[in-house]
């Protein structure tokens, strides 16, 4: 079976009760807690690095480096939004902590603190930009494109004798190219040895 068709499998399993699932090999199952295990240790703690979330995965189920990893990058095609999981922990976490310290400076009457603390939560969520229109795509109509080879569409007039055009041209240029002729030795004339270059 393909790497993706096994994914794909895996991503409908996922989520599933492991009593309802049949016809998984031991090893498919095996596989499947792994990546419940991992998905699990990050939506806990989303920040948590690959590379401490590997040494969890080799000490719960005794696997190989290598294959930790190759979990690890199979566990993000099948759930892509989990790089995401920890941008948005981190967003969290500062808005709560911007909320906390205007709750403190509210209650300890610290005015400058607050106004400071409510600038850079309003700042760190974009309040202070306009929202971005949405783009009305299926409004969008594609310009007919249709190809052909005269140059009046351009707007460039063309030209009558086009061939004496081009060897007018080539006459004039001609004449001003200076071309040295230089003498040089041709390595695989010489009969004899033949010296290797590379």
């Amino acid at each position: 079976m393909s790497r993706k068709k096994n994914l794909d499998k895996f991503q409908e399993l996922m989520f599933r009760d492991m009593n309802e699932i049949t016809g998984l090999t031991p090893v498919e199952v095996q596989q499947l807690r792994r990546y419940r295990f991992a998905f699990t240790m990050l939506l806990d703690n989303p920040s948590l690095p690959d590379n401490l979330l590997k040494d969890h995965l080799i000490a719960e189920y005794d696997i190989s480096e290598s294959q930790a990893y190759r979990d690890l990058s199979n566990m993000k095609v099948i759930l892509p939004n989990i790089k995401n999981a920890g941008k948005e922990w981190i967003r969290y976490i500062v808005n709560e902590e911007l909320k906390e310290a205007i709750g403190e400076a509210k209650t300890s009457n610290k005015l400058k603190e607050r106004i400071l603390a409510v600038a850079a939560l309003a700042k760190y969520n974009r309040l202070d930009q306009l929202d971005e229109e949405e783009m009305p795509w299926d409004e969008i109509i594609p310009v007919p494109i249709e190809p052909t080879n005269d140059p009046t569409v351009l707007g460039v007039k063309p030209l009558e004798n086009r061939d004496e055009e081009v060897k007018r041209l080539i006459d004039k240029y001609r004449g001003e190219i200076e071309i040295e002729d230089i003498e040089y030795q041709d390595l695989n004339d010489e009969p004899g040895e033949k010296e290797n270059i590379f």
